[in-house]
Formats: C-alpha cells, structure tokens, sequence
C-alpha cells in the first residue's frame, strides 16, 4: 500500500493513502470505526470518550499499526497497561467484524488504579478523560529530547520541566501550556507562570441560556482582576490583572464546558447549566487567544471539530452519548452505547454538548 508522511511536533508518522470507497454507501449495522459499546452499567461516560479517541485518526492508526508497541514505558505507576487495553479495545472497534463489543478489561484495569472508576455509579467523562490522558502520556513517555543548551526561554523551561525531556504521542497530540501574567495595576510589573493541560475548561456565560463558543473563550482569556497581590516592585499588597493566554497550542484541542457546578441553594449539591452553546463545526479560530511566542510561531491556528461527548439529563438521573466524524466515511455518526447511527450534521450542535474535540491536522482515510 501507498504510504503518505505527515508531522506532528517531535514525531514523524507514516500513514496509510487515501482509500476511495465507502464515500456512498454507509453501513448501518457494522463497519470499520462503526461498532458499538456495550454499557456495562452506568459506563456511559467511559463509552462516550473512548469513541471519540478512537475517532481520533491520529491516534486509531498509532494503535491499530501496533506502533504504539514501540513506545510503551513499564516505568511508572500503570505499568503500561492502560494504553495495552486502549490499544485493544480501539483495535476492535476498528476491525469491522462486531456489531457491538464490551470494555470489560479496560474497565477493570482503570478501576485498578482509580476506585472512582471501580462500581456501576455515573461517573464525569470530563474527569475520566483527564485522567485518562495522564496516563496514556506516561504510559508512552519514552521520546527523548534533548535540551536546548543555554535556553533562556521562561516557557520552554516550563515545558521540559513537566516533560521530565521524555514526551510521547499523547503529549505531542493533546497537550498544550497555558501563561498566566499577573501584572500590578499601580507599577506595570508583571510575573508569568506556565501550566500544561490536556483540555481548557470552559465556564459558561453567566445568565444566558444561549451563547457562543467564543463567549465562553473570550471569559476565560479576558482576565480577571486580584486583590493583594505581593507585587515584587513595590514589595507591598496591591491590586492586579491575571490574564491566561496559550503559550502552546496543541494539534488536538479539547474544550470542556463547566456544566456542572456546586449551588449553595441545594446544600452544596452540583446542579448542571442547561445552556444552548454554539459552537463551529468548522473555522475555530483560536490566534485571538494566543501569548506572542504562539502567535508567531508557523503552528495552524484554525481548527475543525471532530467529535462531541454529550451529556444529556441532570446530576441525579443523566447519560452520555459521542457525536464523532469518522474520517474514513467523511461524515458524522452518532454512538450511544452498544447502537451507531448516521447523523446529520446539523444535528451535532446541541444543548448537551459537554466536551468538545477540535484538531487542526489533516484527516487520515482507511487507516483500519
């Protein structure tokens, strides 16, 4: 088979040429990248996520080309397990032979190393996908990379802190660094720190039952003024201005809207935020939010949505469903569980939204 080459920052994949058939005819019942999961009780959330990384065409063909074999580090906490049973299970939806399979050996490896994860309660996909990712990251956090000699570069240091100078695909594909400036409001003096995320969340515009994706963004990076701040320059308490601003801007970005948060009204209870939030399918332009060191790099700046965890429902009685773009029909189809189903795609913007999926690299067709 022909091989095409593409980049992705610090790794240089081989991926399979553009195959030309199932551009018409979908199959409804099974098919490459169309197969169902089993709910095992109450997995909903796990369902929903696992589908949108395997609709994650980067990393669907690092998994079923065993190139992940290559990377697998038996150094840390999980041992290499994680990614072993992720690996497996992608694997399968990807073989176009079942309807339907179960993630029963997933679900107890991550229930090894998470109680949350052990029982048949509901659980957050936000927080299982978080977790998630940190592990798939240390389970394949065997790239070395050299430093750069003399780097003078507050960011980059950052970087290679949290990396330990060991990445991997994971790392390369999802994660991202967040700057946070404090600057003192009387002197101008400023003081920038660096964090590493995997997703961005999202609050929701206040008293707004419809608003879009951009609201959301502009609330997160507009800044927000502190008091009593320790400015270093006037060595005394003053008032400041924190800005956020990415400093790296991963292929893969995942957006995570705060639905669900502690009202005081209900004793503390979470109660979720019903809001209608568009978002675009299509030209997410992300440079508005970038600090100078990103805006001028050559990385793409525009992303494409890909996939959608919903959750539809409230804390005490609530489901999760995935919205995902498989790269090799070119078009969306719904998961719910154990039954797929061609969707519309002016369907996938909807008032159950809850984790977004966008990426700026290009798709890869008949990787199965």
């Amino acid at each position: 088979m022909r091989q095409l080459t593409t980049c992705v920052p610090g790794v240089k994949l081989q991926l399979p040429a553009t195959y030309n058939i199932y551009t018409s005819i979908i199959p409804l019942r099974r098919g490459f990248g169309l197969t169902g999961l089993k709910n095992l009780g109450n997995t909903c959330y796990m369902n929903s996520i696992l589908q949108c990384l395997s609709n994650t065409s980067h990393l669907q063909d690092f998994c079923v080309s065993n190139e992940y074999k290559k990377h697998i580090s038996r150094q840390n906490k999980t041992n290499g397990q994680v990614i072993e049973e992720v690996a497996a299970l992608i694997k399968e939806l990807w073989n176009g032979q079942y309807k339907c399979v179960a993630s029963r050996d997933l679900r107890y490896i991550v229930g090894q190393y998470q109680k949350t994860f052990r029982g048949v309660d509901q659980q957050d996909s936000h927080e299982f996908l978080t977790i998630l990712m940190d592990w798939l990251h240390s389970d394949l956090q065997t790239i070395k990379v050299r430093r750069r000699a003399n780097s003078e570069l507050a960011w980059e240091k950052s970087w290679l802190e949290f990396t330990k100078s060991q990445e991997s695909m994971i790392l390369h594909l999802f994660y991202g660094q967040i700057k946070s400036t404090v600057k003192c409001v009387t002197c101008s003096k400023e003081s920038a720190t660096y964090e590493c995320f995997s997703n961005l969340s999202m609050e929701l515009p206040p008293n707004a039952n419809l608003c879009q994706l951009n609201q959301c963004m502009d609330l997160y990076f507009s800044g927000e003024k502190i008091y009593g701040w320790n400015c270093p320059k006037c060595n005394t308490k003053r008032d400041a201005i924190k800005k956020l601003d990415i400093s790296k801007l991963p292929p893969i970005l995942v957006v995570h809207l705060k639905r669900f948060y502690a009202d005081p009204s209900n004793s503390g209870g979470y109660v979720k935020k019903q809001n209608y939030v568009q978002f675009p399918l299509d030209n997410l332009e992300m440079k508005p939010y970038l600090a100078r060191v990103e805006s001028m790099s050559s990385t793409p700046k525009t992303f494409r949505l890909y996939a959608v965890s919903n959750h539809y429902g409230t804390m005490e009685g609530g489901h999760y469903t995935a919205f995902c773009k498989s790269a090799k029909y070119d078009r969306w189809f719904k998961f719910d569980d154990q039954v797929v189903s061609p969707l519309e795609s002016s369907n996938v913007v909807s008032s159950a939204a809850y984790i977004l999926f966008y990426t700026w690299l290009p798709p890869l067709k008949g990787t199965c």
